[in-house]
């Protein structure tokens, strides 16, 4: 199946979402010893598109926007690496900025405190090779 660069822009950010926050809430329900309501899980995807885990409302657009930007500009055939560093960065950066401001240890609504970069890490790794699995074919596409 041929995609167009535009569909193919868009299912790579809607598996990082759904993967990401899936591995997120996966994660923080393991870490609380909440197994009663694991189904909850899938909500997870919800509460990160609207922004309660990064503390930003539709902080995805500003990945998003960065990928976008790299593509038009310097990495033009270089999809992988220009989703890899654009998701990299902008979570670095929200994860300093809610350090700085004393917010890294607590998702919004949630009263337990633990250091959010024990979810952002893996669930980032997970999904960035989940997103290389599925696309691998359409990004080596791409490099040609």
């Amino acid at each position: 199946m041929k995609l167009s660069k535009t569909k193919l822009f868009l299912l790579i950010w809607i598996t990082h979402l759904f993967i990401y926050y899936l591995v997120f809430s996966f994660i923080n329900r393991f870490s609380i010893n909440d197994y009663s309501e694991l189904y909850t899980v899938f909500m997870g995807f919800i509460l990160g598109f609207m922004g309660w885990i990064e503390q930003i409302p539709l902080f995805f657009i500003i990945p998003l926007l960065i990928m976008l930007l790299l593509i038009k500009t310097k990495l033009k055939h270089k999809w992988f690496l220009a989703y890899t560093f654009s998701i990299c960065s902008s979570y670095l950066i929200n994860y300093i900025w809610m350090f700085s401001n004393n917010k890294h240890d607590k998702i919004l609504f949630s009263p337990d405190e633990i250091n959010l970069i024990y979810f952002i890490m893996p669930s980032l790794i997970i999904s960035i090779i989940c997103n290389w699995l599925i696309f691998r074919k359409s990004y080596k596409k791409l490099n040609v």
